[in-house]
């Protein structure tokens, strides 16, 4: 008495495949975590902004500076993005995050919105992001969030207190200039959860089971397979 070779190779391909899919849907992915953006005004974007039409065509058509504040809804993950610079003096970009990031520019100008620069990302605790986001210039005046150099871009329909995952902000280090442009450094921001929820980890570890379960059925169903000679 042996086993038979091939015997249940095709319905044996049944359960790898439905166990294959159980492991994709069980890893763990980022939750949707969000900035909440809130603000007294808007208004429109500068003509004197190099980059308006590269905003206007990402739908960005406004933009306010005044009292602008900006609140993790949850420990997340910031991915920031060099898009644009136009500046006579030697701006810099940084945040108090884990890690720190840094990112200095002083070219007269600088278009990167076809190929955007990846400045890093940083771990940030859930709340205000003022006195996290940081602008500052070798011979212009520094900015934060709430700051009058500090411009965060807006759509036309976007709400005080709106959630997004990404959002753009700009500097501008001459505010007791008349431009109000905001294009001296340019920044995109994506927002990504810390860590997987708890209800993700909890489908992960269901996942595994199951697949240990049919790993185990199959075993035992191989052992029963058998032929006479």
């Amino acid at each position: 008495m042996k086993g038979a070779p091939g015997v249940g190779d095709k319905d044996m391909k049944k359960p790898l495949a439905a166990m294959a899919l159980l492991l994709a849907s069980a890893l763990p992915v980022a939750a949707q975590a969000a900035v909440t953006i809130s603000f007294d005004d808007k208004v429109t974007i500068s003509s004197s902004n190099d980059f308006k039409s590269q905003l206007n065509a990402l739908g960005l058509t406004k933009y306010s500076a005044d009292d602008v504040s900006l609140v993790l809804t949850e420990n997340s993950i910031i991915t920031f993005y060099l898009l644009g610079s136009e500046s006579g003096f030697n701006d810099s970009f940084a945040t108090i995050s884990t890690p720190n990031l840094i990112k200095g520019e002083n070219t007269p100008f600088q278009n990167n919105f076809g190929a955007p620069i990846s400045i890093g990302s940083g771990a940030f605790n859930a709340g205000s992001l003022a006195g996290r986001l940081n602008f500052s210039s070798v011979g212009g005046k520094s900015a934060t969030v709430g700051d009058d150099g500090f411009g965060i871009f807006l759509t036309k329909m976007q709400k005080s207190g709106s959630s997004v995952s990404t959002f753009y902000f700009g500097y501008d280090d001459q505010i007791q200039g008349a431009d109000n442009d905001y294009d001296d450094l340019i920044i995109k921001a994506v927002v990504t959860s810390a860590v997987p929820e708890p209800a993700t980890w909890a489908m992960f570890l269901i996942g595994f089971a199951a697949v240990g379960g049919a790993m185990r059925a199959r075993r035992r169903k191989q052992t029963l397979s058998v032929s006479y000679s």
